[in-house]
């Protein structure tokens, strides 16, 4: 899909029930090199096939636009049944099974129902991967820290002021023209970790790139922490519905890592995304140490995906 297609997504697609961060307009952009994407939009419906792990190779659940329920001549659910006639067609004409992935609970049912009313004999034998669960807080408790299930959280933030004082502050982003600092802390942090996947790294440092490049298209927000005036943490985030916000990137690096510049950017920038009820902060990828810490920030909801093949 080309710019002018994103745009037209980013007017049409109807947003309203999405909280999962494979729907972020953002990550459909900036993701499409990395799982090798194909997307098409048939009959007001995005159809999305991914290839990668085996927990994630296979079609997205389709998301209708605005305008597809609106022209369903028989049921609420007519869009999806086109969808999947879609699907089966394209499955055939690639050589390729159909099988689904980064499904949702609900979206699991929508497809379970229409399997079984529309497509006699077909069902899904499906699986889950706790590696592939988003993270979903309240924006006012990352904001504020309330209460004791907090205190830690509160202490690594005094040790940063102990730390560093009052020599700090935050700048958001696009309203500052901060978009050299958020590169710079981005290769950094590349740097530092270089040599571990760097293959996987440079296409996360290359797609922040590309996502400063089209922040008015992917209505990117985001931030940087200064210390002591130089750049030392970054984060950028995008809608996924008028509610849902998700952080894509943050990043550190150094001793501002270690001293606690993560809770204090987390924080700050939660506090300035007041039109948005939830921040999705996205998987830990099986990652231990990601695992705990997005535990640490006591989610509200864990979504918990599905994928799974046609039989």
């Amino acid at each position: 899909m080309n710019f002018q297609d994103f745009e037209y997504l980013n007017a049409s697609l109807n947003t309203a029930d999405l909280f999962g961060s494979d729907t972020s307009i953002a990550n459909l952009f900036l993701l499409q090199e990395k799982y090798n994407t194909e997307l098409k939009i048939y009959k007001n419906t995005l159809i999305r096939y991914y290839h990668g792990d085996e927990n994630r190779t296979g079609y997205g659940f389709p998301l209708p636009l605005k305008s597809a329920k609106s022209e369903s001549t028989k049921t609420d659910s007519e869009w999806l049944k086109n969808a999947l006639e879609y699907i089966f067609e394209d499955a055939k004409k690639m050589s390729r099974k159909v099988q689904f992935c980064l499904v949702t609970q609900a979206q699991k049912l929508q497809l379970d129902t229409c399997l079984a009313k529309n497509f006699g004999g077909y069902t899904i034998s499906w699986k889950t991967n706790r590696d592939d669960c988003d993270y979903i807080y309240i924006r006012e408790n990352l904001a504020e820290l309330p209460g004791s299930q907090y205190q830690k959280k509160r202490n690594h933030i005094s040790r940063f002021n102990r730390t560093y004082g009052t020599n700090w502050e935050f700048k958001s982003y696009p309203e500052n023209d901060i978009a050299a600092d958020i590169l710079y802390v981005s290769q950094k942090w590349f740097e530092e970790k270089n040599g571990e996947t760097e293959a996987v790294l440079r296409l996360e440092h290359e797609s922040i790139k590309m996502a400063l490049e089209n922040h008015e298209l992917l209505k990117l927000r985001g931030g940087v922490l200064y210390i002591n005036g130089q750049p030392a943490a970054m984060t950028l985030a995008a809608p996924i519905s008028p509610d849902v916000l998700d952080v894509i990137y943050e990043k550190s690096f150094g001793d501002y890592e270690k001293n606690g510049a993560y809770p204090v950017i987390n924080q700050q920038f939660a506090k300035r995304c007041q039109n948005y009820l939830y921040l999705n902060r996205e998987e830990d990828m099986g990652v231990e140490g990601l695992r705990k810490a997005k535990l640490s920030y006591k989610p509200t909801i864990i979504l918990e995906r599905f994928y799974g093949k046609i039989s």
